[in-house]
């Protein structure tokens, strides 16, 4: 697993986990020069999900992989931990990790449900998404109103990722998101925890499950999609994490 760095290593870590069509730290421009100030940021890119190709592992493993990469380098304290869509369940799994400090965490747009009606139907929106970058190239980004937060280099790098992907692995990225069993009770009283969802976001189909659970609290943004509070009000956000 490739892992990004940004910021002064002596200064508290902030841990970023994207998502699946925002790979990388493409996911993060709009926050990244915010917490850059007072953070050094980690941005591992998920297996599956990055350039060159790598294979798909399941939430779990992706998860063991960062805390081996944490452990590796001497990082056990984690000031801010942040997922984002398909990255929050592996975030989730850092959370189950005690070993780990961890004093603030955002779930955003959470991917936490067990549904393979829902997997379908990702996995059906990805191979078209697909399909379309294989066809169109640069040009096939003026199809998807999700991607207008893009420059032209996070483009190229999106392309690069989507045009190396199989139909296998796409299969398993979309219905990995919706293969996610959250526990009856997280053991974390020492770590803040916030799930934020846009008023208009399809990631509200998780909220019985993050109310069962009783972990943290939910924060409903008025008026967003997917992932919109991050990209667009991008210090708000961070205010509402607790982070600034």
């Amino acid at each position: 697993m490739k892992i990004d760095t940004y910021g002064d290593p002596k200064n508290p870590v902030a841990l970023l986990i994207h998502g699946i069509f925002y790979p990388g730290v493409t996911s993060y421009r709009s926050i990244l020069p915010i917490l850059e100030k007072k953070y050094y940021i980690i941005v591992p890119n998920l297996d599956g999900l990055s350039y060159p190709k790598t294979d798909f592992v399941s939430a779990r493993k992706q998860g063991e992989r960062i805390v081996e990469w944490l452990k590796e380098n001497n990082i056990n304290h984690i000031h801010f931990l942040l997922g984002s869509s398909f990255g929050s369940s592996v975030a989730f799994e850092i959370l189950k990790d005690v070993s780990l400090n961890i004093d603030k965490a955002a779930l955003d747009s959470p991917a936490l449900k067990e549904s393979k009606l829902h997997g379908m139907i990702l996995y059906f929106e990805m191979k078209k998404t697909a399909k379309d970058f294989r066809k169109n190239g640069i040009n096939a980004f003026k199809h998807f109103d999700k991607y207008r937060y893009f420059d032209n280099f996070d483009k190229e790098y999106c392309l690069k990722v989507y045009n190396t992907m199989d139909d296998k692995t796409l299969k398993e990225l979309a219905f990995s998101c919706y293969k996610y069993r959250l526990p009856s009770e997280l053991y974390r009283d020492d770590t803040k925890i916030k799930f934020i969802f846009g008023e208009k976001d399809k990631s509200k189909a998780n909220l019985p499950e993050v109310k069962e659970l009783k972990s943290g609290e939910i924060k409903i943004v008025e008026g967003m999609s997917h992932l919109q509070y991050m990209f667009e009000k991008p210090t708000e956000f961070l205010h509402e994490c607790g982070v600034l």
